[in-house]
């Protein structure tokens, strides 16, 4: 985890400590997103507490809940001090430090930590807050209501012109608008293409078909690495995006490209991957694994018939990085 890159505030690092000596007094050999939970919700003030409060979750229902579902670990067992954090706790840190990129923050604070606890899905810490109506998409929205909008942002018209507006990415994120600045130029050079093969057949928005046959369209970029790695050929996969495309649609009026909101949930998600990647900006491989993952059925079984799959392009990239 590159966390050199991301100013930490003295107050999430506070509740990251207490996050440990939770786990200490719990005679727990780890630091879960349990003891994450709890940690948050005992900050005395701050972001996290009011958007927690806001949507009606208290600080002390908070803490037993999440007490009432662990089980303490042996009063006789010496622990400590330093104890590990789990694989879903490190996932939590990576995603709290997703959540503040997205945001367009220059710090990581509680309010990230909260939404990277719940972001992570799976650990005791966002099943219990979830089961308590904070959910991710509720607490983002209170944090951006607490903060204010992520930054200047620009017009709709703007944003949605692929050609007036080549520095920008239309988010599917609460957060509205993740800047392009957060992808490579190789990747902003992809969506451009994506962009194009769309606006080319005269369709309404951009797919994740336009995306993939982007990327396997270039010559350049570890998505054209990962591809060869894995099918040996790129121009079978073109072959296979072309021929399921859509046929050009004739339509009366022209307005401006929109991405559709499968391609924006991927494009959002490759920035997670490339944070959890510990890069600054979202690369081709980034945008082809997260592409990959949430491939619609029957685009995702044409592309199995190639080998290409998630999967594979992720063990594939996986083992370019050892």
């Amino acid at each position: 985890m590159a966390q050199q890159a991301y100013n930490f505030t003295d107050r999430v690092r506070q509740v990251l400590r207490r996050a440990r000596e939770v786990a200490l007094e719990m005679r727990h050999e780890y630091v879960g997103t349990e003891h994450l939970a709890i940690a948050v919700a005992l900050e005395p003030d701050g972001p996290a507490i009011a958007v927690l409060e806001t949507l009606g979750a208290h600080r002390d229902d908070i803490v037993a809940r999440v007490r009432g579902a662990i089980t303490p670990g042996n009063p006789e067992r010496h622990v400590g001090p330093d104890l590990p954090y789990t694989s879903r706790a490190k996932k939590v840190l990576e995603l709290t430090m997703a959540e503040a990129r997205l945001l367009r923050h220059d710090y990581v604070g509680t309010e990230h930590l909260l939404l990277g606890v719940l972001a992570e899905q799976t650990g005791i810490g966002a099943e219990v807050l979830t089961s308590m109506g904070v959910t991710l998409e509720r607490a983002r929205g209170e944090t951006r209501a607490l903060l204010g909008p992520p930054g200047p942002v620009a017009s709709a018209d703007l944003l949605a012109a692929h050609a007036a507006a080549p520095g920008y990415a239309r988010s599917r994120s609460q957060y509205g608008v993740a800047l392009v600045d957060d992808f490579t130029g190789r990747a902003r050079d992809t969506l451009r293409a994506a962009y194009s093969e769309a606006d080319a057949r005269d369709h309404a928005t951009v797919e994740l078909s336009h995306v993939l046959l982007a990327l396997a369209s270039r010559d350049d970029g570890m998505a054209v690495v990962v591809l060869d790695q894995v099918i040996g050929s790129r121009k079978r996969v073109v072959e296979a995006m072309v021929e399921r495309l859509p046929d050009k649609e004739d339509r009366p009026e022209r307005k401006a490209l929109q991405l559709s909101p499968e391609t924006q949930h991927a494009l959002d998600n490759s920035l997670l991957e490339a944070s959890k990647d510990g890069h600054r900006r979202a690369g081709t491989q980034h945008i082809l694994l997260a592409v990959l993952d949430a491939l619609p059925l029957a685009l995702a079984a044409a592309c199995a018939q190639l080998g290409l799959t998630a999967k594979a392009a992720r063990t594939a990239y996986e083992r370019m990085k050892e």
